[in-house]
């Protein structure tokens, strides 16, 4: 079995998917923009070939070098990045060398947030109110229609970038100096983000599922510029338990990871979809899950597009935190006095790469627990603000 990793250098983890599809006896080859001699050891002993382009927004470089895999190991049996960036890219290479999988004219179902609804309604969940905008007269009947306040995003977009509440009138003459057609409009909706994920099989039964809960909005946190923390909850919610399964039906997926978003209502507990990715949630959240389970997702999704019989992953042990700090926020602590209170559940510290420090912060700890109320102590410690 051959499989083409892009970019199999970035994010820093995402090196262990081709280190077990190598393991289990596959060809792993992978395509990055990254030069022979500066790929990390660890990254050249998990791939069996490795073809360096200029960058892989060289969309013709990167075709070639998958045909040149092609020509030598035979037509590959899939290709990856995990990553909502590449999907394109991944779709391309599948149409151009005929290989299993979604194809470009697939790619709206799950990039496109309006036509993501049409699937949450065959899952028979019921979705945000919401509609394009072609022209900002939409965004004024919208308003019209449901009132303050509404969140407009990007239709095609990936986290919170470009992401606007709109509250008053204010706040609409500032969203009508940026407006561009395609922003997707919704009734704004208080409450917590939560999530649904997981990894089906080839036969697309689930054999990993596990649910994230957020301090706040992602897209508060990149518009503020503030911290944030969320963790893997031990126990997924009976509702998205039942809801989440229905998705992965409406949309047949096979033999890949899926990160599904919802928001529950602070007013009356329902949960309403958000969106869907079909791929594993951002760097370091697969970590995260290893952690709260004691298990190995990367070499479980290996066993599964091998094929392997695998049995139901059980839940999650512990709580397992992702706690952000920034620099430029007064905290109470000390970083040393973080550590020293966290130190009996710290699993690691580091700085967080610069590409996501806006969402992620600059400085990360992870941390695991089996007790919610510790949790949260130990979270809301390192994120406690000096007060005057």
């Amino acid at each position: 079995m051959v499989w083409i990793f892009l970019s199999p250098d970035f994010p820093p983890n995402y090196h262990l998917f081709s280190w077990h599809f190598r393991e289990q006896g596959g060809i792993s080859a992978g395509i990055s923009g990254t030069a022979p001699h500066l790929l990390p050891p660890h990254v050249k002993q998990s791939l069996v070939w490795y073809e360096s382009v200029p960058d892989l927004h060289d969309t013709d470089a990167v075709i070639a070098a998958a045909q040149r895999i092609q020509e030598r190991f035979g037509t590959p049996n899939g290709v990856d990045s995990f990553n909502e960036y590449w999907l394109p890219l991944e779709a391309l290479i599948r149409e151009k060398l005929k290989i299993p999988g979604p194809k470009p004219e697939n790619l709206p179902d799950f990039q496109q947030k309006s036509r993501m609804k049409a699937f949450f309604e065959k899952a028979g969940i019921e979705p945000i109110p919401g509609r394009v905008a072609q022209s900002f007269s939409d965004v004024e009947a919208f308003i019209e229609a449901y009132d303050f306040p509404i969140i407009a995003k990007p239709d095609k977009g990936v986290g919170a970038s470009a992401t606007f509440k709109i509250a008053s009138r204010q706040d609409l003459a500032h969203f009508q100096a940026s407006f561009r057609p395609g922003y997707l409009l919704e009734k704004f909706i208080t409450g917590t983000i939560q999530t649904y994920d997981g990894l089906v099989d080839r036969e697309g039964r689930i054999v990993f599922a596990a649910s994230l809960e957020y301090s706040r909005g992602v897209a508060e946190v990149v518009s503020a510029d503030t911290d944030i923390f969320y963790w893997v909850q031990r126990e997924i919610p009976s509702d998205l338990a039942e809801i989440g399964p229905r998705i992965v039906a409406a949309y047949g997926l096979r033999a890949q990871f899926f990160h599904f978003e919802f928001i529950r209502s602070s007013e009356d507990g329902k949960v309403y979809p958000l969106e869907v990715n079909m791929r594993p949630p951002g760097y370091p959240t697969l970590d995260l899950f290893n952690f709260a389970h004691d298990i190995d997702l990367y070499r479980l999704w290996a066993e599964v597009v091998w094929g392997r019989s695998i049995e139901p992953i059980s839940g999650a042990k512990y709580y397992s935190c992702y706690i952000a700090r920034k620099p430029h926020i007064g905290y109470m602590h000390t970083h040393e006095e973080v550590l020293r209170r966290l130190e009996h559940r710290l699993l690691y510290h580091a700085p967080t790469n610069p590409l996501f420090r806006r969402a992620m912060g600059d400085y990360h700890y992870v941390i695991r627990t089996p007790d919610k109320e510790e949790m949260l102590e130990l979270a809301y410690f390192a994120q406690k603000r000096l007060t005057l």
